[in-house]
């Protein structure tokens, strides 16, 4: 094709006279390709889409293009002439070629951009001013030009080398507008830099993340997130850069505060990825209206305001309305739209108080609001990722808003317009990482404004990276590192470039979720500041959290697309799309009351809709699993999809996984064998980071155990929807649905329930029912611990008391309870309360006002209310077990008491006020309680103690929130040990849980965005986050941990208001410690009147509220003195104490608003810190007594790190050679000492023998003046001996560190050979002092007799060879080449290689840096101990040369890292070590000298800062003894001594004291797959028959369990032997906590029961005769066609007969009370199986067994009885049985089969209320417990009359809509069609459990029979 063109630019081409500029585009790149001789070939799939990236040849600048070929050009096919112009990024095919010297080129792509991008429009330009240029004759050079126009100029400040240390600064507590995002931000980023071999370091307290967990970070700093916590962190651990854009607006901050401050200049940090200019050109909206006027960008009218008459001035020229934002704030903190003048004012007041600077924006309301995420490296290349648009228009915040990614609305010039503007800005502010930009876009019109820029990391990149699964945070700190973009692979592809447009074939929408409620008085209006806490749901003109809900009420009354479209300003686009679902919704409704079923096409439409099984069920009025199952019928299942966001055209191999029905085909294979995870879906108050944290190590630990893991998970904020965390992750909801769905599809070994916290425990036993495997502890464990009812009657069983409690359905019985036990009582309302679910009535008058305020308190609408027990200490206890044993505990205290909910209290682990006694008595309830319910994985309980009792308020069978902290804070990771546990790993018991340092996790509020919310705690959690700090005491941890909540330490003034009598009383202690402290007192009058009379200097304060209404007219208004509020606003007060009148838990409901709560609702506003208990009050002033202020970093107690530290003290090297004077070629001070520090030595002893040798004053002071100018650590001198010093070294003795005596040949002036010289120093060098000799061979012998001549200790040096080690064996003394040596030192001596190679070597060799290495690798190879290393070069030394301790000066080693020990030392000058090369274990990471960092990480960070140390004389030493063993020492170098082989009895194991006392992981090897399950179709391992001890073993007995006295009823005996029997059944193990008093009863093994049944039956005869025979005993069965009954035996005579062989008989006869009469002449138990239409006791046993069994009572329910209740023996029994309980029933029935007169009189007389209706729809509103029976066609003379009754009554999935959802179906079986199989699903259909718990029954009745035999 094309021959004749391609001929035709062949000729003109390679005509030389050709010089007119050619472009060539797409075809015209292969015509003039061929033309100038090079080939094509057809490509596999073609390039195709607007997202491909092209690379520039000679730049490597990427640029996104639009392209459409299925033909490339073979670039080795090009002429030499010609040149590679652009490559394509990803399959590296050609885009692009030019001529090397003429005007020739061409590009494959599509530069014109038509529905693409604009990125190289540019080229364009090159060639029109090519053009130009040959017009004009200047001969262009096109290659040229192209380069320069394409090349970037700026990144000339990029790092030269990477970071070696990198900080990364955490956003600290989630709160309101910060919420997880950043935990999922930072976690990348740390696992980005992890990858480039950086060290990591992390400050961030929120303790509940995942990135704090071990092994993410090399340390993590549990510490405030400010200036001054940043400042000491750095000064430690001197990073070479930190990361500010991972933390929210916190980070942000800092990290621009310390830039001013010059913290990190000073340090050498440097800041990587976008710079602090750049971030202060977005912060500063005055700067960036500038910038943008620079790029001809406009931004909404605004203006930049720093006092209230500024603000004002600038709304008054803006126009109203306005928007008012802080500046350098957070979700639009202290922000909201005014109207007026007054509106501003009071926004601009309280904006103040969040920020310095005010913005005053013009309105743009009903403008929408699009959002792009884009990515910059350092070289300017540029992309967008994800842009997203809000449903609702401009007004709403952002993260209050539904989002949808990608736009909908936009068309492709607006989406590309607004594209190439991102771009533009983005480079121009040099932004270098990830950033957001938000744009307000006219609908009306193409304009729009840029609102704002953040250049970090925000929600919207959480939402748009889990969108698009670009790993946005990830690549974001690969760019800091100075990383090109195009560098990267996509995570995708895993094999094209990260330099592409993810293009989207699905659509992600993020919804809010609002936890309003759970605060009093808020306002429930959303608008530019941020509430939402997690994601979910919106009001029409004035948006409300219920919008949305509006919304589909207002579409479904009738309101048109456009009326909506004019009261919300949301696109018609989407209120079509809602209105859609609306009308389905209708349309469905039709299918109501009709008999046919939902056809397919309608189902499948539906689901397409997003209609979940629930929501159709609710429109056709059937239920979600009959849905279910019609939709499996239909075969409408869902299919599995990849994210794909590269349009198909790589294949997409991301695990992110998501539902569709708008498809046919799966993307994926299934596989069995992985490990289903459910996480902690939206994150709201009281459910949040703290579960995500719990998932991710459980899907990592499952990892480590082989397993491959499913995550299922739906929010974008969390860590688990990363993209490599697990092997599959399903972004959906977290439901039965869509678990089931995924279940099936994926067949999984087992779900992994109680890790993701309470929402996925609610589907608990609805997974159960439907056969799935759940792992770990057994749902129906669970719901014992959940359902209130069963875990009471636990309690009581098991002898553990709990609070008095109570469910009541009536206000007068309400009273009556909370008289009886007396208030305060705690009141938990089944429905929502003022806002308030639960609340503290104080009295009768709180009680009403409580129920009164609710519509109705009635049997639908419960109330419970328990005992609330005041001033008792709460105790959490999170625990481990393995079928029922207890492997670890942890306890923590709160400080507040009990009434404030566990989420709002402070917490403190270990324990600090709680004896070992109570400790022990807590770990018993806890095992009795463990074992009671068969946990098997994690458990939480929750108690209170007072007056020396424990009680217990609840027990949660899974994780808890405070799972993170007791696990970082006690280094024992317990959610990893019950992973283990739930897949069958053996794992050692720990008992309880220990630490030496004490952890305290406080709160973090958000109440300054919830306008009008009061600041009390209750019962009902408010708090949004969390921080946890350490300390060595709870007072340190405490006032860190306050300050990481954004606390801040009052300076001067307090103001104390404090309600009652009592708390002031309780407070005077504190009050007169703040006064002792300095501090100016304000109070409330009431309040300054108390302390005032207690001699305590207050100052009264009136209150501001009544002034102006009590006030003159103005003529007459005396001077106003300043109230509470004036201060307040003034920032006068640094604290608020404020103590309400009404103690924890209560919280006023009246609108009344006291002075109280406006005092603390005015310290929120404006800031200033408050405390409002008492508990805290007093902690906090203690802590500030004992502390004094903020606690300074301490490494060891603030540091956890991911690997093995060591910290030692600060080692000593008593013989160094620095060559300084007279050799500094060789070593001098300065890296002599460096040397020694990277050694982790901080205090050398120094040779004498330098030139000239230190020998007297002159050269001593020569000497001393260079140490103290050049030594990096710490240094001690020695004197060196010549034959004519002796005399005068007496005066210089007190600057020395001893004397040093060279006795042989030393290479020096100083060698003494003169045996008499040696006598004249011993005599004369002073006795106290040391005296060290360099002595070899026969010499030492000889000193030695000197030495003891003079009775002198002496310190032979350079004993290391073995010959000269025998000479000292006879002698009981240490030896350096012995177990007992006493020094270890490095023998330094810095000569050059050449003198070592030499013939007459001297000793000695450059040892400092590698002697610690050396040493480690001994102790990790079991030569040597830590111990011993501290010994030899640390007590040992300071000892024997009496050199006084180091203040504050300490080592920190890494005993685990392993390195090779390079060719040349770092430091030293001798250039060489005869290590070179060895593999080595262990190394020096810090090194601390007098408080200060001196070494870090191979670096030395001080200059000159060693001391000078002399000796101290405090022991007197002993005379010389020649058998003492310290009357020698020698020392040794490791550099070469001989391999020491010590017994291995004689090396002890002594653990190290780690940096941070946490425990080390531990993970053992892999035993086989066999893990736990509760399959409910598994069969207990074994047999049945086993011998009874067997189900009495036990390993933890409870507590005082309590006997069962021999005259108790039967019927309690057999409840408790069923439940026996049931828990036996439900754990799968024969380990069941017995009384020992039924020990007697259960003998029925081998006994023999007989089971004469002479009606047919199914479960009650296959019932008992499982029952016995599990129970051990044998079966004779009677049957009445072979029996004599035949021959005319009467009854009586055939049971006799059967006695004679049975110990027990079952009877079953069709006469009413023949069993009573057989029985009378039985001698053997006879047992009423039925009898005919009287009794059937057996079964109303199992009856209420299974009532209670399903819903935890029986008292309090109404039973309604339906079907044949004359000739139901069942209900005959049940209803009679039931008079025993508090319960009301209902009877539907024909007419004809009405229960018994005679029965219905005996109900009555007992009081029990009764109640005949006609119809089931009638009686079901109410109903509890639907008791359903056949009509007995054999209980009829007539046929007809028969047929006349059958088929009156049937249950429906229709009928069942109308009833409660915890109601529950029974049915004694066998059923007709009185019950639809349809119902069967339902998980409210109880009978065939309820025929199952028939063995169980019989088992008891059994043995409660037998055992009396």
């Amino acid at each position: 094709l094309c021959q004749a063109t391609i001929e035709n630019v062949r000729n003109l081409i390679s005509d030389e006279h050709f010089a007119r500029p050619i472009f060539g585009i797409c075809l015209g790149h292969q015509i003039i390709s061929l033309a100038a001789g090079a080939t094509t070939y057809k490509m596999k799939y073609g390039n195709r889409g607007h997202n491909q990236p092209c690379l520039h040849v000679g730049t490597d600048r990427c640029f996104i293009t639009a392209q459409n070929h299925s033909y490339a050009v073979e670039p080795a096919s090009l002429p030499d002439d010609w040149e590679i112009l652009f490559t394509n990024a990803n399959d590296c095919s050609n885009e692009g070629i030019v001529h090397s010297s003429r005007p020739f080129f061409s590009v494959q792509f599509h530069p014109e951009h038509k529905a693409g991008p604009a990125d190289l429009e540019s080229l364009f330009d090159v060639f029109l001013a090519t053009v130009q240029d040959w017009k004009s004759g200047r001969g262009p050079k096109i290659k040229q030009c192209i380069h320069e126009h394409i090349s970037y100029k700026g990144c000339s400040d990029l790092l030269p080398l990477p970071p070696r240390k990198v900080l990364i600064l955490g956003s600290g507590g989630l709160s309101i507008g910060q919420a997880g995002e950043f935990d999922y931000s930072g976690s990348q980023a740390i696992k980005a830099l992890k990858e480039e071999n950086i060290q990591t370091l992390l400050i961030n307290p929120n303790i509940a993340t995942v990135q704090t967990s071990k092994g993410l970070a090399d340390k993590v700093y549990f510490l405030p997130i400010t200036p001054e916590y940043v400042t000491q962190v750095i000064q430690s651990e001197r990073p070479d850069g930190v990361l500010l854009t991972f933390g929210g607006q916190t980070a942000l901050n800092c990290g621009v505060e310390l830039t001013k401050q010059g913290v990190l200049q000073r340090y050498g940090t440097r800041v990587l990825g976008t710079p602090v200019a750049s971030i202060e050109m977005t912060e500063d909206r005055k700067v960036f209206v500038e910038k943008m006027a620079e790029i001809g960008e406009h931004v909404a009218p605004s203006e930049a305001a720093m006092s209230l008459a500024q603000a004002i001035a600038a709304a008054h020229r803006i126009g109203y309305p306005v928007l008012v934002r802080s500046a350098f704030a957070l979700g639009g903190l202290g922000s909201g739209f005014a109207t007026n003048a007054e509106e501003l004012s009071s926004l601009v007041t309280q904006s103040f108080t969040h920020s310095s600077q005010v913005l005053i924006d013009k309105s743009l309301k009903g403008w929408k609001e699009i959002e792009y995420e884009v990515v910059r490296d350092a070289y300017n290349n540029c992309i967008t990722v994800c842009n997203m648009e809000n449903v609702d228009p401009l007004g709403i915040h952002t993260g209050e808003s539904i989002v949808v990614a990608p736009s909908q609305t936009l068309n492709d010039h607006e989406y590309h317009l607004l594209r190439s503007t991102a771009i533009k800005v983005v480079r121009h502010l040099g932004v270098v990482g990830e950033c957001n930009i938000q744009y307000a876009l006219n609908p009306e019109s193409e304009q729009y404004f840029i609102v704002e820029v953040n250049a970090r990391l925000s929600r919207s990149s959480a939402l748009a990276s889990k969108a698009t699964g670009y790993p946005l945070a990830y690549v974001a700190a690969k760019l800091a590192l100075g990383i090109p973009l195009p560098v990267l692979r996509n995570s995708v592809t895993n094999s094209t470039t990260a330099n592409f447009e993810p293009s989207l074939d699905y659509c992600v929408v993020k919804v809010p979720r609002w936890d309003l409620s759970k605060f009093l008085r808020v306002s429930t209006k959303i608008g530019s500041s941020m509430k939402s806490v997690g994601k979910f749901c919106q009001e029409l003109q004035t948006p409300t959290d219920k919008r949305i809900f509006v919304l589909a009420a207002a579409i479904h009354a009738g309101y048109s697309v456009e009326r909506l479209y004019t009261l919300t300003r949301i696109d018609r686009w989407f209120l079509y799309k809602m209105a859609t679902i609306v009308k389905h919704n209708r349309a469905l409704t039709a299918y109501r009351d009709t008999e046919m079923s939902l056809p397919r096409p309608v189902l499948l439409y539906s689901k397409q809709l997003g209609f979940s099984d629930r929501q159709i069920a609710l429109a056709i009025q059937s239920t979600e699993l009959a849905v279910r199952k019609l939709r499996q019928e239909h075969g409408v299942l869902p299919w599995v999809k990849h994210i794909d966001t590269v349009a198909a055209e790589w294949p997409a191999c991301t695990n992110y996984l998501y539902l569709t029905y708008g498809a046919s085909t799966h993307d994926l294979s299934f596989s069995p064998g992985l490990v289903m995870v459910l996480g902690s879906g939206v994150y709201c108050i009281g459910s949040s980071v703290e579960f995500d944290w719990c998932a991710v190590d459980c899907i990592q630990e499952l990892r480590k155990l082989g397993y491959q893991t499913i995550m299922v998970n739906y929010n974008p904020e969390t860590v688990s929807t990363d993209y490599d965390m697990c092997d599959r992750l399903y972004f959906d909801e977290i439901s039965f649905e869509v678990v089931m769905d995924i279940y099936e599809l994926e067949n999984p070994e087992g779900i992994i329930l109680c890790m993701g916290g309470q929402l996925p425990n609610n589907i608990a036993m609805a997974l159960h029912r439907q056969k799935c495997r759940i792992l770990g502890t057994s749902p129906e464990s669970i719901d014992g611990a959940e359902n209130r009812f069963k875990f009471s009657r636990m309690l009581d069983s098991m002898g553990i008391i709990q609070p008095q409690w109570k469910e009541l359905s009536d206000v007068q019985s309400a009273r009556e309870f909370c008289e009886k036990v007396g208030y305060p009582c705690l009141v938990r309302p089944s429905y929502v309360l003022s806002g308030a679910a639960m609340n503290v009535a104080l009295s009768y008058h709180d009680l009403d006002a409580f129920l009164s305020s609710a519509s109705a308190v009635s049997k639908e609408h419960p109330v419970v209310i328990s005992k609330f027990i005041q001033e008792a200490k709460e105790i959490d206890v999170d625990a481990v077990a393995c079928d029922g044993a207890v492997l670890a505990v942890a306890v923590s205290e709160h400080v507040e008491n009990a009434g404030v909910h566990s989420g709002d209290a402070t917490l403190v682990t270990p324990a600090q006020d709680l004896n070992e006694q109570t400790i022990d008595r807590i770990q018993a309830i806890v095992r009795a309680i463990g074992q009671q319910l068969q946990v098997t994985g994690p458990f939480n309980l929750q108690l209170i103690a007072k007056d020396n009792q424990l009680k217990v308020i609840e027990c949660n069978v899974r994780v808890s929130r405070s799972f993170p902290f007791v696990s970082k804070t006690l280094g024992l990771d317990l959610v990893a040990m019950a992973t283990q546990v739930i897949m069958g790993r053996e794992v050692e018991p720990v008992g309880l849980a220990r630490s030496s340092i004490v952890g305290v996790k406080v709160p973090q509020f958000s109440f300054a965005r919830l306008a009008g919310a009061d600041v009390m705690l209750g019962v009902e959690m408010t708090s949004t986050g969390e921080v946890a700090c350490f300390g060595e005491n709870r007072h340190e941890a405490y006032l860190k941990a306050m300050i990481s909540t954004g606390f801040r330490i009052p300076r001067k003034n307090i103001l104390l208001s404090i309600g009652s009598y009592k708390n002031k009383n309780e407070l005077l202690p504190t009050v007169q410690t703040l006064e002792r402290l300095g501090y100016n007192l304000y109070a409330s009058l009431g309040t300054a009147d108390f302390y005032t009379e207690h001699n305590v200097k207050v100052m009264a304060v009136d209150w501001p509220f009544e002034e102006a209404e009590n006030c003159g007219s103005e003529g007459n208004m005396p001077e106003r003195q300043r109230n509470i509020q004036d201060y307040l606003s003034e920032n006068h007060f640094d604290l608020v104490i404020n103590l309400p009148m009404r103690n924890a838990g209560g919280r006023r409901l009246s609108s009344f608003m006291t002075r109280g709560y406006r005092t603390r609702r005015m310290a929120v506003d404006y800031s200033v810190p408050l405390i409002t208990d008492i508990k805290c009050t007093k902690l906090f002033v203690e802590a500030l007594r004992l502390v004094g202020g903020a606690p300074h970093v301490k490494t060891h107690v603030d540091c956890m790190t991911s690997h093995r530290i060591v910290r030692l003290p600060g080692l000593v090297d008593v013989h160094v050679h620095l060559r300084e004077p007279g050799a500094t070629h060789k070593e001098d001070f300065s890296s002599g000492t460096a040397a020694a520090l990277s050694g982790g030595v901080t205090l050398v002893g120094v040779m004498p023998n330098t030139l000239p040798s230190i020998t007297d004053q002159e050269t001593l002071s020569l000497a001393l003046k260079l140490a103290k100018a050049g030594a990096r650590c710490d240094y001690a001198l020695f004197l060196g001996a010549t034959a004519k010093n002796s005399n005068i070294l007496l005066n210089l003795a007190g600057q020395a560190a001893g004397l040093k005596m060279y006795l042989n040949d030393t290479f020096t002036t100083l060698r003494i050979d003169n045996v008499a010289t040696w006598m004249e120093h011993f005599e004369r060098w002073p006795k106290q002092l040391p005296i060290a000799v360099h002595a070899e061979r026969q010499t030492v012998a000889a000193i030695l007799m000197v030495a003891q001549l003079y009775k002198r200790h002496v310190h032979i040096c350079h004993v290391a060879k073995k010959e000269e080690v025998r000479k000292f064996y006879y002698l009981d003394i240490y030896c350096s080449c012995m177990p007992r040596t006493p020094i270890a030192i490095s023998l330094t001596a810095p000569h050059t290689l050449a003198e070592k190679d030499g013939e007459n070597p001297p000793p000695g060799y450059p040892g400092l840096e590698t002697m610690l290495p050396l040493l480690l690798t001994a102790t990790n190879d079991g030569r040597l101990t830590i111990d011993d290393i501290v010994t030899r070069m640390h007590d040992n030394p300071r000892r024997i040369f009496h050199l006084p301790e180091q203040d504050n000066t300490y080592v920190e080693v890494d005993v685990d890292q392993e390195w090779i020990i390079p060719d040349k030392p770092q430091f030293s000058k001798a250039g060489w070590t005869p290590f070179a090369g060895r593999r080595v274990k262990g190394m020096v990471r810090r090194v601390v000298l007098h408080g200060e960092v001196a070494f870090i990480d191979g670096k030395v960070c001080n200059s000159s800062m060693g001391r000078k140390w002399l000796l101290t004389y405090i022991v007197e030493l002993s005379p010389f003894v020649f058998a003492s063993s310290d009357s020698f020492t020698f020392t040794f170098s490791p550099s070469f001594c001989y391999p020491v082989c010590v017994p291995t009895q004689q090396v002890s194991t002594i653990t190290p004291v780690p940096l941070s006392p946490r425990r080390k992981d531990v993970h053992s090897l892999l035993p086989p797959r066999v893990h736990r399950s509760s399959d409910p179709g598994a069969l207990i391992a074994g047999t049945y028959t086993v011998t009874f001890h067997h189900f009495f073993c036990r390993r933890h007995p409870p507590p005082n369990p309590p006997a069962l006295s021999p005259i108790q009823t039967p019927l309690v005996l057999i409840c408790h032997l069923i439940l026996t029997f049931r828990t036996r059944n439900i754990c799968l193990s024969f380990q069941i906590n017995f009384s020992p008093a039924l020990l007697p009863l259960f003998i029925p093994s081998g006994k023999v029961m007989a089971s004469m049944f002479f009606e047919v039956s199914t479960r009650t005869s296959s019932s008992f005769q499982s029952a016995m025979q599990r129970l051990g005993g044998n079966v004779v069965t009677f049957a009445e066609a072979t029996s004599s009954v035949q021959k005319g035996e009467s009854l009586q005579d055939s049971v006799q007969t059967m006695a004679c062989y049975a110990d027990v008989i079952i009877l079953r006869h069709p006469e009413p009370g023949a069993v009573e009469l057989a029985a009378k002449n039985c001698r053997r138990p006879v047992v009423n199986a039925g009898d005919g239409v009287g009794e059937h006791p057996t079964q109303a046993l199992l009856d209420i067994f299974t009532i209670r069994e399903e819903l935890g009572t029986v008292n309090g329910m109404t039973i309604t009885m339906v079907g044949d209740l004359k000739h139901g023996r069942t209900v005959h029994s049940l209803s009679c049985l039931l008079t025993l309980y508090r319960v009301n029933l209902r009877y539907v029935s024909p007419e004809s089969l009405r229960m018994p007169t005679k029965i219905v009189q005996f109900i009555a007389s007992k009081g029990i209320h009764q109640e005949e209706f006609n119809s089931i729809e009638e009686a079901l509103p109410d109903t509890d417990v639907l008791y359903v029976t056949r009509i007995q066609k054999e209980r009829f003379l007539k046929e007809q009359d028969y047929k006349k009754c059958f088929g009156q009554f049937v249950l429906t999935p229709h009928i069942m809509t109308r009833a409660k959802e915890k109601m529950v179906v029974m049915h004694p079986l066998p059923r007709l069609i009185e019950i639809s199989a349809e119902v069967d699903s339902d998980p409210r259909a109880a009978y065939f459990r309820q025929a199952e718990n028939g063995m169980f029954v019989r088992m008891a009745v059994l043995a409660a029979v037998l055992g009396k035999m």
